[in-house]
């Protein structure tokens, strides 16, 4: 008889398909303070923390638990699935064949792999991997939606589109791969110009995607925050004691070309970018504990330069004469808080066409529970209007934070490229005009445009959907 699982591991199975990856880390740990050898504990603790950001514990996680049960195939797919999000493909590839020597008909695994090659811009690959699996009366959900997304690479959106809608509403199928068909749907819609279709698709994904917004708790925390930098006091505030000028931040909304903004200064040779770095957030909610945002009025020069010098250990660079970029967008709160701790750093913040950046955030499939504000017109409209409040509020602070537009960047990318790396203290490079050949791996939804030629068809991909898109223009200041 089969050994039944420890209840905790089936309640965190059930917590990572429902997006919650902190509970199925929580229950996991528990497990592993009693069984800290356990396969299947350490195995969904990867998964969890690598839902979590938490890469390089999610990979050791999963190393142990294939090293303690190596015929599962399942625990191959899923690192190889964690070497894809790191962007290490041909790893992920190798990865992917040896669970399907334990087990070739592992439909998460084939899948898994077919997206791999996508990923490579190998989509006839993908294709003759799955097309044996597609022949079946009824091919599992998750190869169905990595074939569709093949046929859309491969330039066939309505082929693709036949397939996902012959399966929808999926009404059996786990919430979060009804959300996949749908906004997949909407990109094959899209693609082949429909856009009321796409439209539609988009709409019913969002509607799976509800977790809850409050505008008005936004908009008080944020006067909050503000309340703590007057205009007549700000230079009366105490900041660190310590040199931070090759820090840069970006900040901004959701898909603004900040990556793009990144990328070009990373492939600077004395510049390097560290993603999306949760490090100063964290800091700054240990240093104020489960006070009001408020607490930090009480924080003095020791203080902030404590925190900074906490911030800047876990965040440097090998060479400590490099620029190094945190392109975390929600730092944009705590701009604020960013000049106290790091007093001559640079902020840069990205923005763009309220319409197009709208747009792009409601066709796209944000990770669940993640900007709960994304899942509506209304509510994209209402948190963008909020956020360019907040953040002309900074400007008025402070009058040396870079704007760099979205548009702008990509129609006219040498003038652009050169003000952001002089902004920076950098000089001219031509490699930063050639961004898409430096190899780096970027983990952001925008991973796709980066490691191409700069491209302008998206500047009024919003025009394309007309008045569908009123709700959102409604609520822009």
């Amino acid at each position: 008889m089969a050994k039944q699982p420890d209840q905790r591991l089936v309640q965190a199975m059930q917590a990572l398909a429902a997006g919650n990856a902190s509970d199925a880390e929580m229950l996991c740990n528990a497990v592993l303070n009693e069984k800290r050898n356990d396969d299947l504990a350490l195995a969904l603790k990867a998964q969890a923390l690598n839902a979590l950001g938490q890469y390089t514990e999610a990979m050791h996680s999963i190393t142990q638990a294939i090293a303690r049960n190596k015929r599962r195939a399942d625990y191959h797919g899923l690192q190889a699935d964690m070497l894809t999000t790191q962007g290490h493909f041909r790893k992920a590839i190798a990865a992917y064949d040896r669970a399907l020597k334990i087990n070739p008909n592992h439909h998460g695994v084939i899948a898994g792999k077919a997206n791999t090659w996508l990923r490579l811009n190998e989509p006839k690959k993908a294709h003759q991997l799955l097309k044996p699996h597609m022949n079946a009366t009824h091919a599992d959900a998750i190869i169905l939606i990595a074939f569709a997304k093949t046929l859309i690479a491969m330039g066939e959106p309505f082929e693709a589109a036949q397939c996902l809608l012959g399966r929808l509403p999926a009404t059996n199928e786990p919430n979060e791969t009804r959300r996949t068909l749908y906004f997949t749907l909407g990109k094959a819609m899209e693609q082949a110009g429909e856009y009321q279709s796409a439209f539609e698709a988009y709409t019913e994904g969002n509607a799976l995607s509800l977790s809850g917004f409050d505008i008005v708790e936004t908009k008080q925390k944020y006067t909050a925050i503000q309340s703590l930098f007057p205009l007549d006091g700000i230079n009366a505030l105490p900041t660190a004691d310590i040199d931070t000028s090759n820090r840069v931040f970006i900040v901004g909304m959701l898909r603004s070309g900040s990556t793009l903004t990144e990328q070009i200064i990373d492939a600077h040779p004395d510049a390097y970018g560290i993603g999306e770095s949760e490090a100063l957030p964290r800091l700054m909610n240990a240093a104020i504990h489960d006070s009001s945002i408020k607490a930090w009025r009480d924080l003095d020069s020791r203080q902030l330069t404590e925190i900074a010098t906490k911030y800047l250990e876990e965040t440097q660079h090998v060479d400590n004469q490099h620029i190094v970029v945190d392109k975390q967008l929600g730092n944009f709160q705590f701009i604020g808080m960013i000049r106290q701790l790091f007093p001559n750093a640079k902020v840069i913040q990205c923005t763009r066409n309220p319409m197009s950046m709208g747009l792009s955030c409601f066709a796209q499939k944000l990770p669940p529970h993640s900007n709960p504000w994304s899942s509506s017109l209304e509510t994209i409209g209402q948190y963008y209007a909020t956020y360019k409040s907040h953040m002309d509020y900074w400007h008025t602070c402070y009058s040396d934070i870079l704007e760099v537009p979205y548009e702008s960047l990509v129609q006219d990318q040498e003038t652009w490229t050169r003000t952001i790396l002089q902004f920076c203290g950098l000089s001219f490079d031509d490699r930063c005009l050639r961004f898409w050949e430096s190899g780096r791996t970027v983990l952001t939804l925008s991973q796709d445009q980066v490691s191409k030629p700069m491209y302008t068809n998206a500047l009024q991909r919003h025009e394309r959907f007309g008045s569908l898109l009123d709700p959102l223009s409604q609520q822009l200041p």
